[in-house]
C-alpha cells in the first residue's frame, strides 16, 4: 500500500503531461529509460560536429520503422519500459513530440478511436498516435493495452516512479530498474555485472558533459569490486583532462560514479582525438606482385638412368 501513496504523491508533483506520459507505462515495468531527443540535437556538441549530426539524421531515417516522420527533429523525448524479466522482454516506446495525425494516421486502422499503424516490414511492431504531441509504440499487444489504461487509476512502484521523475528533471539520457528476482542476464558471464539488483544513470550533455551513476550490489564486497575495476578508467579521465571532476564511493553495498567536465575541455578532447586520428599514418598494404609467370619453351625431357634429367631444346637432336 506504501507504494501507492508513493506513486500517488509523485504524480501530484509532476506536470500534467508528465503524468500523462507516465500512465502508458506497463504495471510491471522494471527498466525506464529516457532521453531527450531535442536537448541532444540543441547541444553545442552535437551541432559543431554538423558532418556527423546530419549523418546521424540520416541515418535515424533510414532505420526508422514508421514512415512520415524524423526522429531528430518530429520527436522532443522518448520514453522505454519494460518488464525486463527475460531474454528479448517486450518493451514499450513512449513519445513526445510532433506528429501528423492525417498524414501518419491516413488509412491505418483504429483501436478505440487511436490510429494504429504498422511498421514498413511488419515485424517492428505498431505505432499508436494518441493525440498530436503524443505516440506509442512497441508490440501491438503492449500499445493496444496502454491505449486501453488511459484515464484510469494505474499501480506502479512508488520508489521507481521517484526515481524516473527526479532523472527526467536533471538529464537529457537516463536509465533506471531493477533486476526481477532470480533473473540472470543471458550471456552475461561477468560475475560483478550479474552481482547487480538495482542501478540508475543520468548524463546531461547542455553545458559540457556530466555523468551520475548508482548501482546497488547484492553485498558490500561485491560494490567494492565494482568500484575497483573503475580505478584504470579513473586514472585515463585524469590523465587526459586535469579538470574534469571522477570520483567513486562504494558503501552500504551501493557504488556511486560521477565525472563532469566542462564543454569547454571536452572539445578540447574531442579536437585533440580528431587531430590524432588525422596524423596517424596510414597503414601501409603488402605489395600486389602481378604479372605472368616466365614462359617455359617447348622442348622434350628425359631422365637418364642415374636420374639426371635432360633437356632437349627444339630444333637440336631432334
Amino acid at each position: 500500500m506504501k507504494c501507492v501513496w508513493i506513486a500517488v504523491a509523485v504524480a501530484r508533483l509532476l506536470p500534467a503531461a508528465d503524468f500523462v506520459v507516465q500512465e502508458y507505462l506497463p504495471p510491471d515495468t522494471r527498466v525506464v529509460m529516457g532521453l531527450r531527443v531535442r536537448s541532444l540535437t540543441e547541444s553545442p556538441l552535437f551541432q559543431d560536429n554538423s558532418a556527423s549530426a546530419k549523418n546521424m539524421s540520416e541515418s535515424w531515417t533510414k532505420l526508422t520503422a514508421f514512415a512520415g516522420f524524423d526522429p531528430l527533429h518530429d520527436i522532443d523525448e522518448v520514453l522505454l519500459a519494460s518488464s525486463a524479466d527475460r531474454q528479448n522482454a517486450p518493451a514499450l516506446l513512449v513519445l513526445r513530440g510532433r506528429f501528423n495525425l492525417e498524414k501518419l494516421g491516413s488509412g491505418a486502422e483504429r483501436y478505440h478511436g487511436i490510429a494504429i499503424t504498422r511498421s514498413k516490414d511488419k515485424t517492428a511492431g505498431v505505432l499508436g498516435l494518441i493525440d498530436e504531441g503524443t505516440a506509442i509504440a512497441g508490440d501491438a499487444v503492449l500499445v493496444k493495452a496502454a491505449i486501453d489504461r488511459r484515464g484510469k487509476p494505474v499501480v506502479y512502484d512508488g520508489a521507481l516512479v521517484a526515481r524516473v521523475a527526479s532523472l527526467r528533471e536533471r538529464f537529457d539520457l537516463w536509465g533506471t530498474g531493477e533486476r526481477p528476482q532470480g533473473f540472470v542476464a543471458p550471456g552475461v558471464e561477468n560475475d560483478q555485472l550479474n552481482s547487480i539488483d538495482r542501478f540508475e544513470f543520468g548524463i546531461r550533455i547542455t553545458r559540457g558533459l556530466e555523468l551520475s551513476a548508482e548501482v546497488h550490489a547484492r553485498s558490500q564486497k561485491e560494490a567494492d569490486k565494482l568500484a575497483a575495476s573503475l580505478a584504470m578508467l579513473q586514472m585515463m579521465a585524469q590523465a587526459q583532462s586535469k579538470s574534469a571532476k571522477f570520483e567513486v564511493t562504494s558503501a552500504d553495498n551501493t557504488l556511486k560514479l560521477s565525472f563532469a567536465i566542462s564543454e569547454e575541455e571536452l572539445k578540447k578532447a574531442i579536437a585533440a582525438q580528431r587531430q590524432q586520428l588525422q596524423n596517424k599514418p596510414p597503414v601501409q598494404s603488402q605489395p600486389t606482385i602481378t604479372g605472368q609467370p616466365p614462359a617455359v619453351a617447348p622442348g622434350k625431357q628425359t631422365t637418364s638412368p642415374g636420374g639426371t634429367s635432360v633437356f632437349t631444346l627444339p630444333g637440336k637432336g631432334q
